[in-house]
């Protein structure tokens, strides 16, 4: 298999000056750039830069994938915007770093090699971007899913330790968004231990009532002055940090107390997935069985049907017409067997075969199938 990789870029808060566009262009002669999107794709060789640098330079979001099982998601947000503590209680530190700059913050998430994929999906930044916007306003979703992966992938059979941090399962995890369901997909997450998370979930509260217009009297004519100086000189994300800046202050006036959320220790979630998959593959099974009793009973319905398509296969005397009379019998046989018949099909079955015993390839594969001929 070819070697692939793929190095994507994305501006969100504002395109990138043609003297940006001109830098991000010569950084590789394999880049597609334009003010808003850089895409580099390599079928062999590697790209020669620091991709998180050039994303705190240029770039909003940055997604790298390689078809030998590598994967990187990063973001960069305006500084501050983000709790420098948020994925302390997600105990990630080993996929997850927010790394603090002077302008910008950038949140990296890096599995490293996970097990390639049977089947190739072709992932996009455009599928993960939203994640970005989702934590700046606060919804965590994206980080549990992450957290629950990293135990999926490389701790689903250890203990639990005593003194393992237990993050709070974020409200609504049984809706998440497009790009939520995507990273999740990405990290190789079933869909299992989603839904039994979600059990664990409260609904997502109440739409705060923003009352911008009354906060913002309560922001100090200083804090006012400074971000219209800011908005003037277009910084990017401010509206962001006024809005978290405003909602601060009127706090106190809003704030509505909501149940505690569940912290679930993995193990459980665990449990309760193993659980939901086996039941799952139960009804699979199931679903398997009763579909394939009806089609046999359609058979034994339609036994002349049949028959008719055996004739007609094995006229046309090839290799593949062959392949189809051997199928249709086989299930003629099974559908006898199931339905007491088999005494009938196999005198049907000898009187068929008796002109055709001297098709060498034909007879091959009835033998190959265990069927019972005349005797000479």
């Amino acid at each position: 298999m070819s070697e692939y990789q793929r190095y994507e870029f994305m501006t969100i808060d504002r395109p990138l000056t043609s003297k940006q566009l001109d830098a991000v262009n010569a950084l590789s002669s394999h880049i597609e750039a334009s003010s808003t999107h850089a895409l580099i794709e390599y079928h062999w060789g590697d790209f020669k830069h620091d991709p998180i640098k050039v994303l705190h330079r240029f770039f909003d979001g940055f997604f790298y994938c390689a078809n030998w099982g590598t994967t990187q998601l990063a973001f960069r947000f305006p500084h501050g915007i983000l709790p420098a503590e948020i994925a302390d209680e997600y105990n990630v530190d080993e996929f997850v770093t927010l790394t603090p700059h002077a302008d910008y913050d950038i949140l990296d998430i890096d599995f490293g090699e996970m097990e390639a994929s049977d089947v190739w999906n072709d992932y996009d930044l455009g599928s993960f971007i939203t994640i970005r916007d989702e934590l700046m306003e606060g919804d965590l979703r994206a980080l549990y899913i992450v957290w629950l992966a990293s135990l999926h992938l490389y701790k689903q059979y250890e203990e639990e330790e005593e003194d393992e941090i237990v993050p709070p399962v974020p409200p609504a995890f049984g809706k998440l968004t497009a790009a939520q369901q995507a990273l999740a997909e990405l990290l190789q997450l079933p869909q299992e231990m989603l839904d039994v998370t979600a059990k664990h979930s409260q609904k997502a509260g109440p739409a705060a009532d923003d009352d911008f217009a009354a906060w913002v009297k309560l922001l100090p004519a200083d804090r006012c002055n400074d971000f219209l100086i800011r908005l003037a000189h277009n910084e990017p994300g401010l509206s962001h940090l006024l809005v978290k800046e405003l909602r601060k202050l009127g706090q106190h006036e809003t704030s509505t107390t909501l149940p505690e959320a569940e912290r679930i220790p993995y193990t459980t979630l665990h449990v309760e997935y193993k659980a939901a998959k086996a039941k799952k593959e139960r009804e699979e099974q199931e679903r398997k069985k009763m579909a394939r009793q009806r089609h046999l009973q359609d058979i034994h319905n339609h036994q002349d049907s049949y028959w008719q398509q055996v004739d007609q296969a094995v006229k046309r005397g090839s290799g593949a017409g062959y392949e189809e009379t051997v199928r249709v019998l086989v299930e003629l046989r099974e559908a006898a067997s199931q339905f007491q018949g088999s005494q009938t099909f196999q005198e049907r079955f000898s009187t068929w075969v008796q002109p055709l015993l001297r098709r060498p390839a034909l007879i091959k594969r009835l033998q190959d199938h265990k069927f019972t001929f005349p005797e000479s």
